[in-house]
């Protein structure tokens, strides 16, 4: 929990800053992070971090400015000089045109519901210990690399406008391992996601890689030609496709600037399949549960799309203060997305076995838009993507491009998983934020345009 002292001093920023009668939230930041990476079979990163920053954001009248420190909160003066730069800051800005909405924490929140001492305070050699068994069960014939990432994330603000506090701590864990054939190239991958030690399984790892090698070792690779095919999506797929359509396609801004893929409609609109209910859940336990946003209002299920139809679009403080909207509480670094699951089987290859030939393409690699407006995504397979006939996996398939719209894909899917998975979508860069959604484990989808295939994995 945070220090009581370090409460406290916050608290007289707080008060200082009422004095000086300007508005000004005072946020601070605190994370636990160790990262190892491995390459070659063995370790080449062991790092850890223990950093805290203090931001103020200071607003007078259409003037806002901000200030960030980096180190411990050690006196009231190192803090005062933050909220005094802040506002020296905010008076040499210039006006915004619209008038900010003030940062209102709408009751006190205590939150660490899903946070583990044990994943925080997590050793290397732990690390280290779970690579080596992992690598050692199948050999040096293979190449691995991958990485590690776990730690808490504590965060708690205060703000002129309101009496209440906001407190978060959580821990969160991001673990990768590639399995690489040396000559062949192709590359099989395993991760693992979750916010308690005990949700990692070295175990689960080898058992992936086990059902998969021999695929991998005994056929050739397929090259796809270019055309139309049922593809089914693993859930890292799902998550990262879907992350973007809903960034560009559900958010206030793009929306409001008619940039984005949904931009020509209306709320009620049919935008996707019927079969698609898209929801930004902070009460997912397959997420990184956030009950409040930075500005300080309480998230609630918020539904983006129902059954296909537009229902809401995002908006934080500022955007909605541009385009006088009403905030919906995404003033935050990630939302808890989930997918609706459906009724198909747990088993992708007894879902698929009358559907003829299709392509499992688990994850997509360097996804890009190559048109926002029209929703246009691209990312090419890299990693465990398979070809299946008749519910029977035939052979692995080349590297194997995908460009369509998010339209396309969540518009004609023919199957959904009755089973959601969890998969982390937080940025390793930066100041930690972990996010991750609850997609189901597969969906099938129709007429996905294939454009391009290597010769190679």
């Amino acid at each position: 929990m945070i220090d009581k002292k370090i409460k406290n001093i916050l608290h007289a920023v707080k008060t200082e800053a009422e004095k000086k009668k300007v508005n000004a939230t005072i946020s601070y930041h605190r994370e636990k992070s160790h990262l190892m990476r491995i390459g070659n079979n063995s370790v080449s990163l062991n790092t850890y971090e223990d950093l805290t920053r203090l931001d103020v954001k200071v607003t007078i009248g259409r003037k806002q400015g901000t200030h960030t420190q980096m180190g411990d909160i050690s006196s009231e003066a190192y803090a005062m000089k933050a909220l005094n730069i802040a506002i020296e800051k905010t008076k040499n800005s210039i006006d915004l045109d619209f008038d900010p909405i003030p940062d209102y924490i709408e009751e006190n929140f205590s939150e660490s519901g899903q946070y583990d001492s044990k994943l925080e305070t997590l050793e290397p050699s732990f690390k280290q210990k779970a690579y080596s068994k992992i690598i050692g069960t199948f050999g040096s014939e293979y190449n691995f690399s991958g990485s590690w990432s776990s730690g808490s994330t504590e965060n708690f603000i205060v703000t002129t406008k309101s009496k209440f506090d906001a407190y978060h701590l959580s821990s969160d864990q991001n673990f990768s391992i590639v399995l690489k054939h040396p000559e062949k190239k192709w590359e099989l991958i395993s991760t693992q996601t979750g916010w308690k030690k005990s949700d990692f399984k070295a175990a689960k790892t080898i058992s992936e890689f086990k059902k998969l090698l021999s695929v991998y070792e005994k056929n050739k690779g397929f090259k796809v030609k270019p055309g139309k095919f049922t593809v089914v999506l693993g859930p890292a797929a799902i998550a990262e496709v879907l992350e973007m359509a809903l960034w560009t396609g559900f958010y206030g801004r793009i929306y409001e600037e008619k940039r984005g893929w949904t931009s020509k409609n209306k709320i009620g609109d049919k935008v996707l399949g019927a079969n698609i209910s898209i929801i930004d859940d902070p009460e997912n336990k397959d997420t990184f549960m956030f009950g409040f946003d930075f500005s300080g209002k309480k998230r609630k299920k918020f539904i983006m799309c129902d059954n296909g139809k537009l229902k809401n679009i995002m908006y934080d403080s500022q955007t909605a203060a541009m385009y006088k909207k009403i905030p919906t509480g995404h003033n935050i670094g990630g939302m808890s997305v989930s997918l609706q699951t459906g009724l198909g089987d747990a088993s992708i290859l007894k879902a698929v076995k009358d559907l003829g030939t299709v392509l499992y393409i688990p994850a997509l690699h360097y996804i890009n838009l190559p048109n926002q407006s029209k929703g246009i995504f691209t990312g090419s397979s890299r990693f465990n993507a398979v070809l299946v006939k008749n519910g029977k996996i035939i052979s692995p398939i080349f590297s194997t491009r995908i460009t369509d719209t998010f339209q396309s894909v969540f518009g004609n899917v023919k199957i959904i998983s009755k089973d959601s998975v969890s998969v982390n979508l937080s940025n390793t860069y930066g100041r930690r934020s972990p996010v991750a959604a609850s997609v189901p484990s597969y969906i099938v989808t129709e007429g996905i345009k294939i454009t391009d295939c290597a010769d190679s994995f």
